[in-house]
C-alpha cells in the first residue's frame, strides 16, 4: 500500500449554518497544499468530548496509533467547498451535512472556535478533462458541497445537467457557475428514497454505449456520482459493464452507507478475507490501470456479500 501521509493539527475559526441540514466549519490547519480537484477531500480526526486531542499516525495498512495512554480519535471524511490564505496562513472550509446523530454531526452542534480537530492531505477524484463538452453531474446532500465546487470551477460554453436528491427543501443552495448548467432538485419524503433517486438519475438518462453519442449527449462527456454508497455502484455498474465506458469518462462515489450497521456487520464478518485481496488488486493494479482496479474491488465486494 501507498505510504500514509501524517496528520496535521487544525484549528476551528468559525462555523456558519449552509442551509437546514449544511453547517460550513472554516479550519486552519498547520499546514495545507490544495489538491486542485474540486471534489478533493480530508479526513478529519475528532476527538470524544470532553477528551484531550491526540494525534495519531497510521501504519501502512491504515491502522491508527495514537500514544500511550491516549484516546483513539476518531476518523470522518468531508469535502473540502473552498480554502483561501489570509494573513499567510491558509484557511479551510469544510461543509458538514448534520444528521440527528453521529460522531461528526455531534462534533459539528459543540465545536466553537478554536477547538482543534487533527486533518490529513487532501484528495480528489473527479477529472473530467478541461475540454469536455457535457457533464451529468449527481449528488445528494453528502455530494451537494463538492458538486458546487465543481460548477464554480467550470468554463462557459460547458453543458451540465446536475441533478440532486434531498430529503429538505430547505437544503437548496445556490449554485453558481460560468457554465451553461441545468439543475434539477429531486426532494423526496424518506431517507430510504434517497439511493433510488440517485441511480434513476444515472440509470434512467438513456445514456449511450462507449464510442457512441446522442444529440444531447455528445463523445466528448463526463458523469459523476457522489452520494449513497449503494447508487453510486449501481451507477458505475450501468457505465462501466453495461455501456462499456472507460474510466477516464466517468467517477462514482459512495460518501456513505444506506443500513448501515447492518452493512458493517457483514463486514466485520469478511474483513480479513476482503482486506487481503484488495490490498493484492492494489498492488497489481492500481498504478497502471485504475478502471481495472475498480472493477476488482467491486467483484470483490460483490462476492463477499457487500
Amino acid at each position: 500500500m501507498s505510504e500514509v501521509p501524517p496528520v496535521c493539527r487544525a484549528t476551528v475559526v468559525r462555523k456558519v449554518r449552509l442551509s437546514a441540514h449544511l453547517v460550513t466549519v472554516t479550519l486552519r490547519p498547520e499546514e495545507f497544499t490544495s489538491t486542485g480537484v474540486p471534489d478533493e477531500y480530508v479526513r478529519l480526526m475528532i476527538a470524544p468530548e470532553g477528551v484531550e486531542l491526540a494525534i495519531p499516525t497510521y501504519d501502512e495498512n491504515w491502522v491508527m496509533r495514537v500514544p500511550e495512554g491516549a484516546v483513539e480519535p476518531a476518523a470522518r471524511v468531508y469535502t473540502i467547498s473552498d480554502h483561501r490564505v489570509v494573513d499567510g496562513v491558509p484557511e479551510v472550509d469544510i461543509d458538514i451535512a448534520v444528521h440527528d446523530h453521529g460522531v461528526g454531526a455531534d462534533w459539528v452542534r459543540r465545536c466553537v472556535p478554536g477547538d482543534e480537530v487533527g486533518m490529513m492531505v487532501p484528495h480528489g477524484l473527479y477529472a473530467a478533462p478541461v475540454d469536455t463538452a457535457w457533464q451529468l453531474l449527481v449528488a445528494d446532500i453528502t455530494g451537494l458541497p463538492a458538486l458546487a465546487r465543481i460548477l464554480r470551477d467550470l468554463r462557459p460554453g460547458q453543458r451540465v445537467e446536475a441533478v440532486v436528491v434531498l430529503t429538505d427543501e430547505g437544503d437548496r443552495i445556490a449554485l453558481p457557475s460560468p457554465a451553461d448548467v441545468d439543475v434539477r432538485w429531486v426532494v423526496v419524503e424518506r431517507e430510504t428514497d434517497i439511493c433510488g433517486a440517485l441511480e434513476s438519475a444515472v440509470t434512467g438518462r438513456g445514456l449511450p454505449a462507449a464510442g457512441e453519442a446522442t444529440d444531447d449527449v455528445p463523445l466528448s462527456r463526463y458523469v459523476w456520482l457522489a452520494g449513497e454508497a449503494r447508487a453510486s455502484r449501481a451507477a458505475r455498474k450501468l457505465l462501466r459493464r453495461t455501456l462499456g465506458w472507460p474510466q477516464t469518462d466517468f467517477y462514482t462515489c459512495g460518501y456513505w452507507q444506506i443500513e448501515a450497521e447492518k452493512w458493517n456487520a457483514r463486514y466485520e464478518e469478511v474483513a480479513e478475507e476482503v482486506g487481503e485481496k484488495a490490498r493484492q488488486a492494489y498492488l497489481e493494479l492500481a498504478e497502471t490501470d485504475q478502471g481495472a482496479y475498480l472493477d476488482a474491488i467491486e467483484e470483490i465486494y460483490e462476492k463477499a456479500g457487500l
